[in-house]
């Protein structure tokens, strides 16, 4: 053979040995230079860098420790960056990596130190929150409790288990507007975690096109926020101040109208034009903003406040008053018409007169003149208070009283828009008396199954038969001519649970039996049932049940009233 001919194939045999060089990582020559053991404090990243003859294998068994890219820093110089998940159990604990570079191998143990971390990984179903309100779930991991901070329209059970990772957040509606807050986790002043919510405004309800009865016929059930927005001059003197995490229980426990007791004449800031402060106005706004978003009816009134009003209707008609009358409702109105006819107006409280004497008959044309003002004014404002429905309440609140025939509703410029309002505290002695006197016994068992054999304190009359003969007597006279009720407020007022002697399961049979018999009863009398609650029975705080008892009568007797 030429040596021409022999030239190309030793050039092709000498390429081919270079090209299987090349492309075997396994006869890379060279060793790896890196620590032998990288500690990790608590989640803090920590940095590995690798000397090595080409770009390094990363292997891992332990699913926490998580390892980065592996990227070229220099000239055979690598880095890798290495992160460990919170540790929950809050000791040390180790694993191996294992690094290869063609032949050239290492290990490296990675030791997470114990110490105190925490980690949010979650919120479900979203961190951007319902409109309407609801709850959501926030996970976490944690090497030790971690102390919660959270929007104040928010709620939880501060005894969560952190070792479950999670914890249950309600909230309301967003009525006043779309809102942010942030959910802190910390377990110090350096290590914490937290997570950002959002909630867009709720959308409210328009329609006015309801008459009193169909929006009766609506209301389930309703409850009182006592002792709260009716302190004169001051929200929540005597209880709380309201928040629509609150006004959101109500609701999810099955009430779905909300009566407001409020004050408005300890709010004036001008007394001489009765000029109300425009921010206790925007204040009851946010409030009855919290019942409608929340898919409850809301009414609204003018309560006690050193009873400016009602104790003064017997003394006979009052031209200051009655001017006062007109000139907060007119405010009112105007700063409320915004809302539809889930929002109605009830024009005083409870208007007292002399049950006898000479004056009885002044006092009822005195109520009578104060709510004809009451509606005028409102419906002067227009809007949708042309068409909304008002309560009017019959001389001391009392059903006997408004169907003896000298109260009259007053007159309005459209039909079917009224309803009249009672309240029930009867009878005296179970509900109200809490002293035996010389003329007779306090009542501790109601109704005849309850009643104790030798005791001298079972009721002798006000049993059931009278509670429905009381409301029959307002459907007869009210409801079968078109105009439906509200009961206003009722309760079992004298708690005696503690009393001695007392067999404590007769009477709390009775005062659960008296609620449901009266609100069974109001109902099925046309007669909507506000129960009176002034915290007692549901915690004022949080929204939790505190007291059952009478709370289980009212949705017992919800159930079974009906509507005529």
């Amino acid at each position: 053979m030429k040596f021409g001919q022999v030239l190309p194939m030793l050039m092709m045999f000498f390429c081919l040995l270079a090209c299987d060089d090349k492309d075997t990582p396994s006869d890379i020559a060279g060793d790896i230079t890196v620590k032998n053991e990288v500690v990790i404090s608590a989640s803090a990243p920590q940095e590995l860098n690798i000397k090595a003859p080409a770009t390094p294998v990363i292997s891992c068994d332990a699913s926490w420790l998580n390892v980065g890219n592996v990227v070229e820093k220099t000239s055979g110089i690598y880095t890798t960056m290495l992160t460990a998940d919170v540790n929950p159990q809050g000791t040390e604990r180790s694993t191996e990596l294992s690094i290869t570079a063609g032949n050239a191998k290492a290990t490296v143990k990675v030791t997470q130190r114990a110490g105190e971390a925490v980690e949010i990984t979650g919120v479900e179903p979203s961190a951007t929150l319902s409109p309407q309100g609801g709850k959501f779930t926030l996970k976490f991991i944690a090497t030790s409790k971690p102390t919660v901070k959270a929007p104040e329209w928010t709620t939880f059970d501060a005894n969560f288990d952190y070792t479950q990772g999670e914890i249950v957040f309600e909230y309301g509606a967003a009525t006043t507007g779309a809102r942010e807050g942030e959910i802190s986790l910390s377990l110090s002043s350096t290590i914490n975690a937290s997570v950002k919510l959002t909630q867009a405004q709720t959308e409210m309800p328009n329609e006015m096109g309801s008459t009193a009865m169909q929006i009766a016929s609506r209301m389930y059930a309703g409850i009182n926020i006592g002792n709260t927005m009716e302190c004169p001059g001051k929200e929540g003197a005597w209880s709380m101040i309201i928040n629509d995490t609150y006004v959101a229980s109500l609701a999810k426990m099955g009430f779905n109208a909300v009566r407001i007791p409020c004050a408005w004449d300890s709010h004036v800031s001008d007394a001489s034009t009765n000029t109300i402060d425009p921010e206790w106005l925007d204040r009851v706004n946010e409030v009855v903003g919290y019942v409608i978003g929340n898919g409850m009816y809301a009414l609204l009134n003018i309560h006690w406040d050193e009873g400016w009003l009602e104790n003064t209707c017997k003394e006979g008609y009052d031209e200051a008053v009655n001017q006062k009358q007109h000139d907060y409702w007119t405010q009112i109105a105007n700063r409320l018409n915004h809302y539809d006819e889930h929002l109605l107006y009830a024009a005083m409280n409870e208007p007292n007169i002399y049950d006898k004497g000479a004056k009885k008959d002044e006092g009822i044309k005195a109520i009578m003149k104060y709510q004809q003002t009451m509606l005028d004014a409102v419906r002067a404002t227009g809007g949708n208070n042309a068409s909304r429905v008002l309560v009017m309440q019959a001389p001391n609140t009392s059903n006997e009283i408004a169907v003896e025939g000298l109260y009259e509703l007053p007159k309005d410029v459209i039909a079917d828009r009224l309803m009249v309002e009672t309240h029930f505290y009867g009878p005296y002695q179970f509900n109200m008396m809490e002293n035996d006197e010389s003329w007779g016994k306090t009542f501790w068992y109601w109704g005849k199954d309850n009643h104790v054999a030798g005791s001298d304190h079972n009721s002798t009359w006000g049993e059931e038969d009278w509670v429905k003969e009381q409301f029959d007597m307002m459907k007869k006279h009210y409801t079968d001519k078109g105009i439906p009720g509200i009961t206003g407020e009722y309760c079992v007022c004298c708690n005696r649970e503690n009393t001695p002697s007392i067999d404590k399961e007769k009477w709390r049979a009775s005062a659960r039996l008296w609620a449901k018999v009266v609100t069974r009863e109001s109902k099925n009398a046309g007669m909507v049932p506000f129960f009176w609650e002034v915290g007692g029975d549901i915690d004022r705080s949080n929204g939790a049940i505190k007291n059952p008892l009478q709370l289980e009568g009212v949705f017992e007797g919800a159930a079974e009233g009906k509507y005529p």
